[in-house]
């Protein structure tokens, strides 16, 4: 049973200018070449690129799992978030204003809704991992947990999982660092990976990422498009593109600062996202994590 669907707030369009890619980063193949030189590499770009990292027997599942949750009901997850476009349509099905804390009439209203419309404005799945076998064998495939481990010093575990879907025209996720958004210590290493489920391109949504951005610490974000990194703090800023093919993935520090543009194309762009902590790190205060990234009612221009 979905605890939670949500929606999507409308925002206006970004300046294309926010990911314009100065480069691709430098890439490994598969896990064979892992070593101290790629910790090196990690701690000074905040990243790594593994390509052909995941089997396609393993993403191809993962991804078939997840269009599956797509067209669903019901997906079985903790969260499925939805474009805000597909307000209307929902709105439509239940014959009256949408009143979101009224779950079972929502619920009731998505069982009228064409299966291929539904999926077709799904944004994000969270809380999958303990009902969908499939893509907890992706969270869990042992060279990435190794690789993970290596690049956090210590054992870890699965902190969150997202599947992100881009679908066409869907929005961005403007710049930001994902430690903003968790109530972590500030000096906990959390390795964030983020895995193509298909062809990512810059058109359709690729990531993109500000190489050496961790380095500088916690930045300031701010309630706007999303909560985020202010767009004229990413001014003049050189961020790489990350171009991808399925089973190609990224490993990051939950510091470096990066965004997804809006999907220009035709076509869903699929992707997981998974976050690693170490085993022993526990939760803080969310004032906490406020006082070092920010508070969302702060008046400034971004």
């Amino acid at each position: 049973m979905v605890a939670h669907v949500g929606f999507e707030t409308p925002v206006p369009d970004h300046d294309p200018d926010l990911y314009r890619g100065y480069g691709t980063p430098q890439a490994i193949g598969g896990w064979a070449q892992w070593g101290p030189e790629l910790r090196a590499q990690y701690d000074a770009d905040g990243y790594i690129v593994v390509r052909n990292a995941v089997p396609r027997e393993l993403w191809s599942a993962a991804l078939g799992e997840l269009q599956a949750m797509a067209r669903s009901e019901d997906a079985d997850c903790a969260t499925v978030a939805y474009e805000g476009s597909f307000r209307g349509i929902l709105e439509q099905a239940l014959g009256a204003d949408l009143d979101e804390s009224d779950k079972e009439s929502r619920l009731a209203a998505m069982a009228r809704i064409d299966p291929r419309v539904r999926a077709a404005h799904v944004r994000k799945f969270m809380g999958f991992t303990r009902t969908h076998p499939a893509l907890r064998a992706v969270a869990d495939y042992e060279p990435l947990r190794t690789a993970v481990e290596f690049l956090a010093g210590e054992p870890t575990r699965l902190f969150q999982s997202m599947a992100l879907v881009k679908p066409p025209r869907g929005r961005e996720k403007p710049w930001h660092q994902d430690h903003a958004y968790f109530d972590l210590p500030i000096e906990t290493r959390v390795c964030g990976v983020w895995i193509a489920l298909g062809e990512v391109t810059e058109e359709n949504g690729a990531m993109f990422m500000l190489r050496g951005g961790h380095a500088g610490g916690p930045i300031i974000h701010f309630q706007r498009r999303d909560w985020q990194i202010c767009d004229t703090d990413m001014a003049g800023a050189h961020p790489v593109s990350m171009p991808m093919q399925a089973g190609d993935l990224v490993i990051f520090d939950a510091k470096t600062p990066h965004g997804t543009p809006t999907n220009r194309t035709q076509q869903q762009r699929w992707a997981l996202q998974f976050h690693y902590v170490g085993r022993s790190v526990e939760r803080v205060a969310t004032e906490y994590r406020l006082a070092i990234f920010g508070e969302e009612g702060k008046d400034v221009s971004c």
